[in-house]
């Protein structure tokens, strides 16, 4: 006698839509920021073009950034101090990294 098995339902936590909302608007802003920067580059505006292409590539490098504060904080208000600290821990490892990273 062969049972099926129905499939479970996948139900998101909450933190995961929150991460990946806030991911998704990041790369959307980057996106739109670059396009723009680009577009009016092309167009022979140079005067501002660098300026908005600089902004998307500080916004894309700072999305995952603000992806590991905003899982801390979540993390911390859910009580869950094992992720909450390994989330400082990560978010230590990334201001080390900038700091030895801009160069003497």
């Amino acid at each position: 006698m062969v049972v099926a098995i129905e499939p479970e339902e996948k139900s998101e936590h909450p933190i995961e839509l929150v991460l990946a909302r806030l991911l998704r608007l990041g790369s959307l802003v980057a996106a739109a920021l670059l396009a723009v920067g680009i577009a009016l580059m092309v167009l022979g505006q140079t005067g501002f073009a660098p300026k908005l292409i600089t902004a998307g590539l500080l916004v894309l490098l700072g999305t995952p950034v603000l992806r590991v504060m905003a899982a801390a904080v979540i993390f911390v208000k859910e009580r869950d101090w094992h992720f909450a600290l390994f989330s400082l821990v990560v978010l230590c490892a990334l201001a080390a990294g900038i700091y030895f990273g801009k160069g003497m």
